[in-house]
């Protein structure tokens, strides 16, 4: 249980101040790409949608490694 509670707050943590820096990062990246390109409508893509779940998905890897595996 205790090990389940630090694996949330480790993960809610890197969401919350992480993902803004992300979601700037990667819109500057599609500014600087050519305008209506694939690349732009990717890059706006993953900036609006996808990062939080790349960020949630890194700290649950951090998480596993280190508490150890969720399947016990």
């Amino acid at each position: 249980m205790l090990k389940g509670l630090i694996r949330f707050g480790v993960i809610w943590a890197i969401s919350m101040f992480v993902t803004p820096y992300l979601n700037r990062w990667l819109m500057q990246l599609a500014s600087r790409a050519p305008k209506n390109s694939f690349l732009e409508d990717t890059l706006r893509e993953l900036s609006d949608q996808y990062s939080a779940t790349i960020i949630r998905s890194f700290g649950e890897t951090l998480g596993d490694l280190v508490l150890g595996s969720k399947k016990q």
